[in-house]
């Protein structure tokens, strides 16, 4: 809390019976006002202390527990002291131990708090001035609410003593009261070349072109608050505008395009990151906003756009590793639910109460499980495909398929020609058939199929097996087969092609190589009671129509499980592979036997489809013809191959989202956290600290929403401006934006993040129009020019002395880049796209494999926010700038500053590209300016702002050094080199990738 600077008294306001008191009372008034306004002071500072101790000391020297015998958590137990002594002295404050231990570096051992960080500088002195006082202990202390609980009100706005200039909004009063409390002033305004590509950053993400540099400028000269406020309006219509605060929002909503865990597959989630750019640049209320994400499903006759936006709690990861039990991964997905609404709209460490009540802030766990059961009405997302087996569990969805009319037509014409072109196929199949029916087996139909990795199945009319959906990376296959009265001499296994497989199979690898690697054939007798007998027949032959290179048939039957039988090259064929039994007399009185089909390559490479015959009389003269087919069967199994391909491309898109159990499912509080152990019925219910929540109708997710965006709501406007804020200046008016809560900081402008709370819920919610009061302000338009001075007093610019100054987020960067050399895409929307990365990264155990195929064309130089984001493989360059795997919400990123991070600039692909655009920008731009000329532009596209006397210098010996230097054959080559290395120069300066 910031103490009350001024009471404005207005005569109105005395009673009737003091107005005699005539001048006597103007002579008093301004004696009470200060005794008033001191008093103010004294109990801020008292509430101050209390919070400091509160969040700090409590945990160690509170009520449940007394560190060497020390309680900090009333003035008496101050007093009283520990072990140590006394813990304050009032009669010499320097002498105080708790001052003293404060006061350590971090790393001495009696350095206190001795977890977390250390007290802030500001923190120990208000401290000191506590003590001062006498170490006043605040009334009700243990009772009051936290400041963040309270509803946000507007305190009168102040002004500042050097008088109210006509251009200081009420965001610059409250900014410039605090700063004159800290005896600080305004920096001057920041060099208008600088201020516009700030706005420009700020609103759209990429820099300004030097002709509208030039063109603000000049219209800066004449009045600069119209020229501000004219092209911060023109930028927030840009559609780069969605792209850029989009950002943002999908690292808070935990946006990927994959479920991450150890089996990472992709999924389709692109259209929801595509609904949040297009609400953000519809300026969509942030009310309206929370509603549909969280409940879109639940509004009456919802549009697929309001579906779409449930692709929100869609995000969160999902967990399809084999043994994974469905329901624990259904639980772990609610609680990540609860946790991300906890951290996005309440700025709150809420996921502490999972287990427990939470320590520090006012939320039970029962708090928690009435937000769990607003979560836990919808299906199951994975489930066992078999439920006997447990690394059967497969990804369900649910997803949502979009309307695209083209598509559709396109889809319908190809799915024509594929029957017809199948239809084709059957009738020149059944020729075929008729053709080589000598010696054709007999059939025989399985009794059962079990598949050791949960692989779903089904067994066809013509005795075949088709194995389903996703397929593990290693099976068994074990059939019992009944057989005939005649005594069979071998057995003949088909693996069949199916236009359901990846590229019709036969193996299920994947649709460029559906290869599979049969390592071992175990065939056992079965007993009278359908039991496995301990004898097992010998194979002493094997046959096959066609083997791999070194993966020949007999391999399947030489106790080797490292070898086996393989197809490859030829996919899209049925294939055979024949076994003759040892000895036929082993069948004797067997009736039915046990085959195990044992592949152990890996990589999902086994059988898609399979089906066995019994073999009679002579085992050569019984196989089947190994006449390949007829070119015109090869011809239209190419075709169809085609036409699928085609089709699998044309489908229309899909997206996942939230949908309610048709029957509620019970909701329990889960003791110690745990999914196994559910305590007590607990009914849909917010935390009870905050305002009253409305039971007249269904209590349900959509129930939930509204209550967040209630106007009684004190946190959920203070959390999203201080987001909001946070992006612009680099921190947050509370600079912990995750926690409002005891353990987080306190607001450094207080009365300004209410104000801005309650503009935003006033102004209808509307994002656009709160940033347009910050951008316009000139708090913002401060330089970032920084002395030694404010740097000892406000390091991190809580006070806002100064303009913003820090490093682009990752995406940025790389869009950056690609601005100012003019390669980079204006395209929006649509699947992500995958630009170059080293090779393998993609390579893995588990899951389906993905060939990482960059982008073609422009689609590889689209914007950062479209690059593809595979949670356990995300991108090297933009995980280097401190981007997020997205594994969790983030509510704010860190910033590091890594070598590694100037090897990338220098290095990756895009920004050597980058490099060489930028080269050809400049001669295509200035193809006859001097050097001086063409270094100052090339600076200018980079960071605004021209180059000046003692830049030029260094640039111009670069360029010199470098041309002079290359071992090119001709002097345009280089040139060419020299320029290069000035663009890769500019292009890796820490001006170029920081907005300030």
């Amino acid at each position: 809390m910031q103490p009350i600077r001024r009471y404005l008294i207005p005569r109105t306001c005395l009673p009737s019976s003091a107005v005699w008191l005539g001048c006597l009372g103007c002579l008093l008034l301004p004696t009470f006002a200060f005794a008033f306004t001191q008093r103010q002071t004294e109990l801020s500072q008292q509430a101050e202390a209390y919070s400091i101790l509160n969040r700090s000391c409590f945990e160690c020297h509170g009520p449940n527990r007394q560190e060497g015998g020390l309680r900090l958590d009333s003035r008496e137990a101050i007093l009283r002291g520990g072990d140590s002594g006394k813990a304050i002295d009032l009669q010499s404050i320097d002498s105080s131990e708790l001052l003293r231990r404060v006061r350590l570096a971090r790393g001495e051992s009696e350095a206190m708090p001795n977890r977390g960080e250390g007290l802030a500088q500001s923190e120990i002195q208000k401290i000191e001035k506590w003590i001062g006082l006498g170490a006043p202990w605040p009334e009700g202390a243990l009772l009051q609410k936290h400041w963040s609980y309270l509803p946000p009100k507007k305190s009168p706005i102040p002004t500042p003593k050097r008088g109210g200039s006509s251009d200081l909004s009420p965001i610059d009063e409250l900014v410039l009261d605090r700063l004159q409390a800290e005896g600080l002033e305004f920096s001057d305004v920041a060099d208008p070349n600088v201020l516009i590509r700030r706005i420009y950053l700020d609103l759209i993400g990429l820099p300004p072109a030097p002709f509208e540099v030039d063109e603000f400028v000049e219209e800066a000269k004449v009045d600069l608050q119209s020229t501000v406020e004219r092209w911060v309006d023109r930028l927030l219509a840009s559609p780069q505008y969605g792209v850029k605060w989009a950002r943002p929002w999908l690292d808070a909503a935990r946006y990927a395009d994959s479920h991450g865990f150890q089996r990472d597959d992709l999924h389709e989630l692109w259209a929801y990151r595509d609904w949040v750019i297009h609400a953000l640049n519809d300026d969509m209320p942030f009310d309206r906003f929370t509603i549909e994400q969280l409940a879109g499903d639940l509004l009456p006759d919802p549009t697929e756009s309001q579906l779409i936006a449930t692709g929100f709690n869609r995000c969160a990861p999902c967990n399809v590793e084999a043994g994974t039990d469905p329901e624990e991964n259904r639980f772990n997905q609610v609680v990540d639910r609860v946790n991300t609404l906890g951290y996005v709209w309440l700025g709150s460490t809420i996921e502490c109460a999972q287990c427990h009540d939470h320590k520090y802030d006012p939320f039970t766990q029962r708090d928690y499980y009435g937000l769990f059961a607003f979560f836990n009405q919808t299906e199951l997302e994975a489930a066992r495909s078999n439920p006997k087996a447990p690394g059967s569990i497969r990804f369900v969805g649910p997803y949502l398929e979009l309307k695209d009319s083209k598509i559709e037509e396109a889809t319908r014409r190809l799915d024509q020609e594929i029957k017809i072109a199948k239809r084709e196929l059957e009738q020149m199949l059944s020729i075929q058939k008729k053709r080589l029916s000598k010696g054709t087996p007999n059939v025989v139909k399985p009794v059962t199929f079990e598949s050791s990795g949960g692989a779903s199945y089904a067994m066809l009319d013509d005795g075949s097996i088709l194995l389903k959906e996703d397929a593990p990376e290693t099976d068994t296959y074990t059939i019992q087969l009944n057989l005939s009265n005649s005594k069979p001499i071998g057995l003949l296994l088909e693996t069949l092609t199916d236009p359901t497989l990846p590229g019709s199979g036969p193996g299920r690898g994947d649709k460029a190589k559906p290869n599979f690697v049969l390592n071992s054939v175990e065939v056992h007798a079965m007993d009278t009671t359908g039991q496995v007998a301990s004898q097992r027949i010998r194979l002493s032959a094997a046959r096959s129509d066609f083997a791999q290179a070194k993966f020949e048939a007999a391999k399947a039957i030489d106790e080797d499980l490292t070898t086996g039988w393989a197809i490859a090259p030829k996919f899209g064929l049925s294939h055979w592979i024949a076994f003759r039994f040892a000895d036929s007399g082993e069948l004797d009185n067997v009736q039915r036997i046990s085959v195990r089909l044992i592949q152990n390559f890996g990589a999902a490479r086994t059988i898609g489809r399979l089906r066995f015959s019994t073999l009679e009389g002579d085992f050569e003269q019984s196989l089947p013809e190994t006449n390949k087919e007829p070119d015109s069967i090869v011809k239209v199994r190419k075709e169809i191959s085609n036409l699928e391909a085609r089709r699998e491309k044309s489908k229309l898109p899909q997206t996942l989202v939230m949908r309610e159990l048709s029957e509620p499912r019970r909701s329990t509080l889960f003791k110690r956290g745990d999914y196994r152990n559910p305590g007590e019925t607990i009914e849909p219910s917010p935390p009870s600290i905050l305002h009253g929540y409305d039971r007249s109708g269904p209590q349900n997710r959509l129930s939930l929403a509204r209550w967040l965006v209630s106007p009684e709501n004190p946190l959920v406007a203070r959390v999203a401006v201080n987001r909001m804020w946070n992006e612009i200046f680099g921190v947050g008016i509370v600079s912990t934006p995750e926690d409002f809560g005891l353990k987080g900081k306190s607001p450094s402008h207080p009365e300004l993040l209410d104000w801005l709370a309650i503009e935003f819920m006033q102004g209808d919610w509307s994002q656009k129009r709160l940033l347009r009061s910050i951008l316009v302000s000139h708090t913002y338009r401060q330089a970032a020019r920084t002395t030694p001075a404010l740097r000892e007093k406000d390091p991190h610019n809580n006070l806002l002395a100064r303009g913003p100054r820090f490093r682009l987020s990752a995406e940025s960067i790389r869009d950056n880049a690609l601005a100012i050399s003019g390669l980079l895409s204006p395209k929006f929307d649509g699947p992500p796209i995958r630009p170059p990365q080293p090779d393998g990264l993609w390579t893995k155990v588990g899951g389906q494999k993905y060939d990482y195929e960059v982008s073609p064309g422009e689609d590889m130089l689209r914007r950062g926010i479209y690059v593809v984001i595979k949670r356990m493989s995300p991108n090297p360059t933009m995980i280097t700038f401190d981007a997020t795997a997205r594994l969790a919400c983030r509510v704010d990123r860190g910033r590091s500053n890594t070598p590694l991070q100037a090897l990338t600039l220098l290095n990756d692909p895009v920004f050597v590209d980058a490099a060489r655009g930028l080269v050809n920008r400049l001669h295509r731009e200035l193809p006859n300016g001097t050097l001086e000329e063409q270094l100052n532009h090339l600076f200018r596209l980079a960071v605004a702002r021209p180059l000046s006397i003692h830049e030029m210098g260094p640039l111009r010996n670069l360029y010199e050094s470098e041309r002079s230097a290359s071992n090119a054959s001709n002097r345009s080559k280089s040139e060419e080199d020299a320029w290069f290395a000035v663009a890769s120069a500019v292009l890796n300066l820490d001006e170029t990738i920081t907005k300030e």
